[in-house]
């Protein structure tokens, strides 16, 4: 008996040993697996991340997010979709593993869950809906998120490649990365609106300069001009009493030194100079003492300078006193056509006219005659001699539509949105060259169209404009020859044509 008991105590021992060995087992592989599963956590967040830092533009940053994420929690198939949230556009959609027949219909009932859920940062979306459309399976893990004011999204996973539920930790997982992609996603696109400023910046520097220089341009001929002519006038002068001519010449003589100088500095600020506070303290007495010299003999006058400014507004921009009419359109403009035609008669450009008799609108005489005036004189001047213009007037819905195209050098896309501002050349300004109205590439200032988009404002119609560069010459420093024939890039007149041009649409209520 005593060995027998002795053997029961023994195996006893030996028993609670091995269990006690299996429980320290088991907790040692519960700490491995929890150890194993924060480093896969780690390692994944650290993929993620490191995959989205070298990605900057909106579109690759979601893709690569999808693929990445697909890929870590081995998904079979995911989707991704980004919406504008003002105007509830899609701005992003990438599906990955689906049939192409279910795009539409993923995309449709993703948009409602984002629309419905109305996410403020990042939310697991728990009511998801089951049966979609066979066979494209269920979504089983979908998150919706919010970016900004103007962007939000939604992602989702399908089942697991080893056929395995998302755990909490994968969807607490999952939620980490999300925040992370919120996070690149805003980085992207303030870099983006920070890009767009920066281009805008260029093109408003671009814009000064030209500015600059066409100015600078505009004032050398007139000064020298001036100037020749005063010191004709002082020569015929000497017979005459000075104290009656010499302080009306002396002042026209500082003004015109004035504006002598005031090209010198426009120069100087090209080239990166500047000139001092004494020159400008300087300026502003000199241009003082003038004014008061000048208003002073204006007060016994018979036509004050007031009067001759407003008269000069309302020759160049319309008096509104003139009452609107009813004007037929195409008889109109053909009138017009038919008035300026002897302008450029010494231009070899034909016009081809479509004028549809019916359009009756109501508006002011003086304004749509300056209207078409200057869209008509804008074509002639933009196209080369034996090219075409084409001038079409016909009904478009509820409003007449009035169409000038000419089949010149175009317009580069970069200048395009400001050809509405006047005093804006749209050639380069060594190419620059004041002529004659109507001539090619008569260097005008651009003044026809800021005053037609003014008149747009006043008058209640609309105008806009559509311009291809013409592919020969894609940059403003390109030159035209000026005529077809002696382009060495066309053939024949169609090459021309079809190279390049600008359209101006006015649209008027019936």
């Amino acid at each position: 008996m005593k060995d027998g008991t002795q053997e029961t105590t023994h195996d006893q021992k030996a028993r609670q040993e091995v269990m006690s060995m299996e429980k320290d087992s088991l907790l040692s592989e519960r700490v491995q697996d929890d150890l194993d599963r924060q480093l896969f956590h780690l390692r994944t967040l650290y993929d993620v991340s490191h995959e989205l830092l070298g990605v900057s533009d909106i579109q690759g940053i979601l893709k690569s997010f999808l693929l990445m994420t697909m890929g870590n929690f081995g998904a079979i198939q995911g989707f991704i979709m980004a919406r504008d949230s003002s105007s509830q556009e899609r701005t992003y959609f990438e599906p990955v593993g689906f049939y192409e027949s279910d795009h539409l219909l993923l995309e449709q009932v993703a948009s409602q869950l984002l629309v419905k859920t109305q996410p403020e940062g990042v939310e697991m979306v728990e009511d998801i809906p089951r049966g979609l459309k066979a066979p494209m399976p269920d979504m089983v893990c979908l998150v919706a998120f919010k970016v900004d004011d103007k962007c939000s999204g939604m992602m989702g996973l399908g089942k697991k490649l080893i056929d395995s539920e998302y755990t909490d930790d994968d969807k607490e997982l999952l939620q980490t990365l999300m925040n992370n992609l919120v996070v690149s996603l805003k980085n992207a696109r303030y870099a983006a609106a920070l890009r767009e400023a920066y281009e805008e910046l260029k093109i408003l520097n671009s814009v000064k300069d030209k500015m600059i220089n066409h100015l600078s341009h505009e004032l050398m001929t007139p000064v020298a001009l001036l100037g020749g002519s005063l010191s004709q006038l002082r020569k015929k002068l000497n017979s005459v009493r000075e104290e009656i001519w010499r302080s009306n010449l002396e002042r026209a003589e500082r003004n015109l030194k004035r504006l002598g100088d005031i090209h010198g500095k426009v120069q100087d600020i090209m080239r990166g100079k500047e000139f001092g506070e004494k020159e400008t303290l300087h300026g502003l007495l000199e241009r003082c003492r003038d004014l008061l010299e000048l208003f002073t003999e204006e007060e016994s006058g018979e036509n004050p300078l007031v009067e001759k400014i407003r008269n000069r507004i309302d020759l160049l921009f319309g008096n509104d006193a003139s009452e609107p009419e009813e004007i037929n359109l195409g008889e109109f403009v053909l009138r017009r056509i038919e008035e300026l035609k002897p302008l450029y008669s010494r231009r070899q450009v034909n016009a081809f006219c479509a004028l549809d008799p019916m359009p009756v609108i109501r508006t002011r005489v003086d304004v749509l005659a300056k209207v078409t005036d200057g869209l008509i004189k804008n074509a002639v001047e933009n196209t080369p001699d034996e090219g075409d213009i084409e001038i079409r007037v016909s009904e478009k819905g509820d409003r007449a539509a009035l169409v000038v195209r000419d089949f010149g050098v175009g317009i580069v896309p970069e200048l395009q949105a400001r050809i509405f501002e006047g005093f804006f050349p749209t050639q380069d300004v060594m190419l620059y060259a004041t002529k004659k109205p109507f001539d090619f590439n008569a260097g005008g200032r651009g003044i026809d169209l800021l005053r037609a988009k003014i008149f747009s404002e006043r008058f209640n119609f609309r105008i806009d404009m559509s311009s291809t560069r013409c592919r020969f010459i894609p940059k403003t420093t390109d030159e035209c020859p000026g005529r077809i024939s002696l382009c060495s890039f066309c053939k024949a007149t169609e090459d021309c044509h079809s190279s390049g041009g600008t359209t101006f649409q006015v649209l008027f209520p019936l």
